[in-house]
């Protein structure tokens, strides 16, 4: 019985140690997931806003295809009062093993950062 109590008495320390790490960590809601198909292979996009963001947000993409990931970053400037901030990304998809580029209209709203549209070049293909 102290073996147990032992056990679980070291379970709990353990999870309040490691506690204050997640807190500090990126929420999963501070994140967005677009996926597609590009050359028929699934194409996911990933935007992720640091949290306190202020009148320049820099936002976080991935972009993973076929086991494969594309990191970049994209500045959008908030005007003050202004419901949203939009900007313009093309992302060259050659790394992930595509000859296409991925055009994409981010918007910047609530704290969060989405793909509004998305188009495939060549050929204009709209994904979204």
């Amino acid at each position: 019985m102290r073996t147990i109590a032992r056990s679980l008495a070291g379970t709990v320390a353990g999870l309040l140690i490691l506690a204050p790490a997640a807190a500090g960590a990126d929420p999963a809601d501070r994140c967005t997931h677009e996926s597609w198909s590009v050359d028929g292979a699934p194409l996911t996009a990933t935007l992720c806003v640091p949290a306190g963001a202020g009148a320049r947000v820099t936002v976080g993409e991935t972009f993973t295809r076929n086991g494969q990931s594309v990191d970049r970053t994209i500045d959008l400037d908030v005007v003050d009062g202004a419901e949203a901030a939009r900007a313009i990304d093309t992302i060259p998809l050659d790394a992930i093993g595509s000859s296409k580029q991925l055009h994409l209209t981010i918007v910047y709203r609530a704290g969060r950062a989405t793909v509004e549209h998305a188009l495939l070049l060549p050929g204009a293909v709209v994904l979204k």
